[in-house]
């Protein structure tokens, strides 16, 4: 199985294909999940940058999830290896150690229930992704997002050059 996850893929030359901050990602995954459209209750996140830059945050997957490796309870699992992290809601306690540990700041506790709050890929059908209006959202394999990532900087730093 390969590791999946939800990358963002702009288009910086086409305005149409930028997140342009409406948050639908956040209020469909907050009511496909809790049945309330608020962006508190959601496992993505728009990190609002400035400028008219504002990036979408989710789990990355990563390799080796350091949430769960930290998770005291096991409430944060692999059903198996390279599978997305899920939370067993019963086991966890809010303690925050996995929102401490994840690198991207993508695991928060949910305000209403206060247990682990994180993407799970919607099993399979990431509703984010769906309803995304800009469609850069795309569900990806994790390293082809990165190699993406890689690309994109080295064409920023690129610019940079050019413009100095």
């Amino acid at each position: 199985m390969t590791r999946q996850r939800i990358g963002y893929f702009e288009n910086r030359q086409d305005p149409e294909q930028i997140c342009s901050r409406c948050r639908m990602c956040e209020l469909i995954c907050s009511f496909h999940h809790h049945q309330v459209g608020n962006p508190r209750r959601s496992a993505i996140r728009i990190v609002l940058l400035g400028k008219g830059v504002d990036i979408p945050v989710t789990c990355l997957n990563c390799e080796d999830p350091p949430c769960m490796n930290i998770c005291p309870t096991g409430a944060l699992f692999q059903s198996e290896p390279d599978s997305m992290v899920t939370v067993k809601e019963d086991l966890c306690i809010g303690c925050a150690m996995c929102v401490n540990a994840c690198p991207v700041g993508a695991i928060t506790l949910d305000p209403v229930d206060g247990v682990a709050l994180k993407c799970d890929l919607c099993d399979g059908d990431p509703q984010c992704v769906a309803y995304c209006p800009a469609s850069v959202l795309k569900l990806t394999d994790a390293d082809r997002f990165v190699r993406h990532r890689m690309k994109e900087f080295a064409k920023f730093l690129q610019a940079v050059g050019e413009g100095s």
